[in-house]
């Protein structure tokens, strides 16, 4: 009797954790890129198209960038304060997701943005001082078009937050952080003074 009870509830419990294996496995399944998408909206805003001026637009940006990007902050390659703990959280198929889904938006420049009058105003007379900039340290050999161009190793930075953009020209040429960046891309920002770079971050914030 005994042993009946105990191959009984051996044999309940091989189910119960079947069952719940299935519910694990369907549960994944049923994992979408819009709703993996929506967990960012918080900072990014809806579809990838930032509400704040300290946080970056990713709408409409290459998948493969984005991949790029998610996985240097979860290996901890690229410094962070809250974006590496939370690409950690996800897996490299849930990041693809993620990835594909931002791509797959519309771009919409952050003057569009109903949140731009609490945004620092773009200076038109550093923004022309910035075109100089840019052109002296050749960054338009990669962000063509003013900024508008992007491919899978360069993201578009025309019409993207100033505050945003003075904040990453301020990591890029801090050597502390080490952010990852190409070669041409450091010897360009080395190039460039504190001023000048202020002075880009205003140009391709002014663009469309």
């Amino acid at each position: 009797m005994q042993q009946r009870k105990i191959r009984m509830l051996t044999v309940v419990g091989g189910l119960l954790a079947g069952m719940m294996l299935l519910g694990a496995s369907a549960a994944q399944a049923d994992i979408t890129g819009p709703m993996l998408a929506n967990t960012c909206a918080g900072c990014h805003g809806t579809n990838g198209i930032s509400g704040g001026p300290a946080m970056p637009t990713i709408a409409g940006m290459p998948a493969k960038y984005l991949k790029s990007i998610m996985a240097d902050f979860a290996s901890g390659k690229r410094p962070s304060t809250i974006m590496g703990r939370l690409a950690k959280g996800y897996s490299e198929a849930e990041i693809a997701l993620i990835a594909d889904e931002f791509a797959k938006q519309k771009w919409q420049n952050a003057k569009s943005a109903p949140q731009s009058k609490m945004a620092t105003a773009v200076d038109a007379k550093l923004a022309k001082e910035g075109e100089k900039a840019t052109k002296s340290a050749k960054c338009d050999k990669c962000h063509e078009d003013n900024g508008v161009f992007q491919d899978d190793d360069t993201p578009r930075v025309a019409g993207q937050w100033l505050d945003y953009l003075r904040f990453k020209v301020q990591d890029l040429k801090n050597p502390e952080l080490k952010v990852p960046q190409a070669d041409k891309m450091k010897a360009g920002i080395d190039k460039l003074s504190a001023e000048q770079l202020e002075a880009v971050a205003h140009f391709y914030a002014s663009q469309k």
